[in-house]
């Protein structure tokens, strides 16, 4: 009689035999999935118990994770993490991204930084739940004695980690994913800052007083590029990246109608190419079209060339004498350098950055109209349901701010003004009396 034609799944007659005193083994063939045969051999004391795990035996074969060509139950989970990346910047090119290149950037920094220093040399199927959860907590302890608690970290790498191991799982190297049952800090909640009136007016003073120092010296032309950056973020409430991919084409400054720019891309820092335009704000919603106080208007014409184009760059970068860097916008790390060193030289290091101009705006907006208005501008999508996801065509102008990004821009140069009158007072005063003392 010939072998039973096993199906996938199946295993034949489980055969047992006494080996030794009190030793029984049990043996039966199994028909796997691939329809590929193999035997299952186990021991027990007694023929039942050898029985049962021949059975528990047949159960673990059939649910064990075999793999893929690429990936394996004992690749090393620094091999996955590096297969994950590559599919990742791959898909960021594609058409329309389901990913941004410098989302992978930003993953693939975690994952040198902490994930494949502590688990890169772990296989795929040495990973557990405990083994995962240690690994979260080890991160959290590094952050206890030092001023960054590395809670945004943590939930970092959990999220990095998470993808890679479900990309294990869709290639059958793991059967389930064990950083699913581990437990993550909860997300610290920001607190948003805003800087006052006053703030703003001294600001736009220090800008100001920095760039006219700079006339007459040696070196490059002051560009005048600080002060109106700083203007636009002001009157717009863009990020700084949005700022700095403004094209002559995207602002519309006649005064024959509403002054306006559009918003239709940001600077990013991509891994091997550095700051490039990318054609997209950071959003879907930050697609936007923003009507500019007066303020904004005036910066903006201070610096249009006499001819420009639509693709010309509103933040044009200086030409190198060769004519390298033709057309290039001014990258976001030179802009925050040049605020830095204002800054500095007016004893305020550290006082102001671009997203604080951009909080600040928020909330003034939100004060004198609406916390919807102040998203509208700032580009936040508005949730409004399913009405609003499918029934109602997205206004892409933006509320008109204008009239109180003005209001509070003069507020803060009157108010810096009269500081700044009031301590060229005292200073006139001083040797008054000082004189007045010697008598």
């Amino acid at each position: 009689m010939g072998k039973q034609k096993l199906q996938p799944g199946e295993h034949g007659e489980i055969f047992l035999q006494e080996t030794a005193p009190n030793t029984w083994r049990g043996r039966t063939r199994l028909c796997l999935w691939d329809n590929s045969e193999v035997w299952v051999s186990r021991n027990g004391s007694t023929s039942d118990a050898a029985r049962l795990k021949v059975q528990k035996g047949v159960l673990e074969r059939l649910t064990a994770a075999r793999g893929s060509d690429d990936l394996k139950p004992t690749s090393k989970v620094g091999l996955a993490c590096r297969q994950w990346i590559e599919e990742m910047r791959e898909r960021s090119s594609w058409p329309k991204p389901p990913i941004l290149a410098q989302s992978v950037d930003e993953y693939e920094r975690v994952i040198g930084n902490h994930v494949v220093p502590q688990l890169g040399q772990r296989r795929l199927n040495e990973l557990t739940p405990a083994l995962c959860q240690k690994f979260l907590d080890s991160l959290l302890k590094q952050g206890k004695s030092g001023k960054n608690n590395m809670v945004t970290t943590t939930r970092q790498a959990r999220n990095v980690v998470n993808q890679v191991l479900d990309r294990a799982v869709v290639h059958d190297a793991l059967r389930d994913n064990p950083m699913r049952k581990t437990i993550a800090p909860s997300k610290v909640k920001p607190v948003p800052k805003a800087i006052t009136a006053l703030e703003i007016g001294r600001l736009r003073r220090i800008v100001r007083s920095w760039e006219a120092s700079r006339e007459g010296k040696l070196g490059p032309k002051p560009t005048g590029h600080l002060r109106v950056a700083v203007d636009v973020m002001l009157g717009a409430g863009l990020r700084i990246g949005e700022v700095m991919a403004l094209r002559w084409g995207e602002v519309n400054l006649s005064p024959d109608g509403l002054p306006t720019l559009a918003v239709e891309a940001t600077m990013t820092d991509i891994k091997g190419q550095g700051v490039v335009r990318q054609g997209k704000p950071k959003t879907e919603a930050g697609m936007r079209t923003i009507i500019l106080p007066p303020f904004a208007v005036d910066a903006l014409n201070s610096i249009r060339p006499a001819v420009t184009s639509a693709e010309m760059a509103v933040f044009q970068g200086r030409l190198f004498k060769d004519g390298r860097n033709a057309g290039r916008p001014v990258s976001t790390h030179n802009l925050r350098r040049m605020l830095r060193t204002a800054l500095e030289l007016a004893d305020m290091k550290g006082a102001v950055h671009p997203h604080l101009l951009r909080s600040t705006v928020a909330t003034q907006v939100a004060r004198k109209m609406r916390t919807a208005d102040a998203a509208a501008l700032l580009g936040h999508a508005i949730d409004a349901g399913i009405t609003g996801r499918y029934y109602i065509e997205r206004l892409r102008l933006a509320p008109d701010t204008s009239a109180v990004l003005q209001a509070m821009v003069e507020a803060g140069d009157a108010e810096a003004a009269r500081e700044a009158a009031e301590n060229d007072e005292a200073a006139a005063g001083a040797p008054t009396r000082a004189v007045a003392a010697l008598r």
